[in-house]
């Protein structure tokens, strides 16, 4: 087994863990702000504040940044190197790390509007029209990464 292969399955495993985490963290999120027992908390104050939501999703976007970094610095020093089974398979993993990445940026966008949102100031710069373009944007990226995801899931013979 090439040397280039390994790296990749390493790189598919840092790119999971990356998607454990993303989830964790949209479950919590959409948990504790998308249901009737989180509106009841909202209600008698019990509810986590936006703010603390936002930094939760804040903190993806680095470690996202850090996967697509590592899955673009290994693509440009072993290009050449890998086979093209392996070529096929890294190219997938680098648009869906990609898409993640984009989906955890517009996470953290669409958190940031309601954080804005929640402050309730009567001159609140975030018109529902906003919040709503920010959370179409938030679906399409879903979309787009479990699309490429089922493309991955696909081509894992290649590698695995």
């Amino acid at each position: 087994m090439s040397n280039c292969r390994e790296q990749i399955k390493n790189l598919a495993y840092s790119v999971n863990d990356g998607l454990i985490a993303y989830i964790i963290i949209h479950d919590k999120i959409f948990k504790e702000a998308a249901t009737f027992k989180s509106f009841l908390k909202n209600i008698f104050g019990c509810a986590v504040p936006m703010s603390q939501l936002l930094q939760n999703a804040e903190t993806l976007i680095p470690l996202w940044n850090g996967i697509t970094e590592k899955i673009a610095s290994f693509g440009r020093d072993a290009n050449s190197s890998m086979d093209e089974d392996e070529k096929y398979y890294f190219e997938i993993l680098s648009r869906y790390a990609q898409a993640v990445n984009e989906t955890v940026v517009a996470l953290a966008e669409r958190q940031r509007l309601l954080n804005e949102r929640s402050k309730g100031c009567h001159d609140n710069s975030v018109s529902w029209k906003v919040y709503q373009d920010a959370e179409r944007a938030y679906q399409s990226a879903i979309q787009k990464y479990m699309a490429i995801g089922q493309e991955l899931n696909n081509a894992g013979h290649f590698v695995f």
